[in-house]
């Protein structure tokens, strides 16, 4: 049975390497956050939501951190609100038992 999404959405990320933005589709569920290069065919990258340690909002543009103990990843949205949005659909996620 495959998970429902909870949040699909264009956002960007900056990589380790590359710090450019990157625009990329993100899709929140109620176990992972995968995003995709283009389109929903493969995930470019799987964040699982039992590894996040916190969500923190960054700047006024919409950016925010996801903090894993591993790895920190670096996310924005259009605006503001999308990324407070996201910020907040995540935390839920997290909070909400195992499916």
């Amino acid at each position: 049975m495959a998970l429902q999404t909870i949040k699909e959405g264009v956002l960007y990320k900056r990589g380790k390497i590359n710090t450019d933005w990157r625009q990329r589709l993100f899709v929140l569920n109620g176990k992972q956050l995968a995003y995709f290069k283009g389109g929903r065919h493969a995930p470019s990258g799987i964040i699982e939501i039992k590894d996040i340690r916190t969500v923190t909002a960054m700047a006024e543009d919409g950016s925010f951190q996801v903090i894993l103990l591993s790895r920190t990843y670096d996310i924005k949205g259009d605006t503001k609100q999308i990324g407070q949005e996201w910020i907040t659909a995540i935390k839920a996620a997290k909070d909400s038992p195992p499916a």
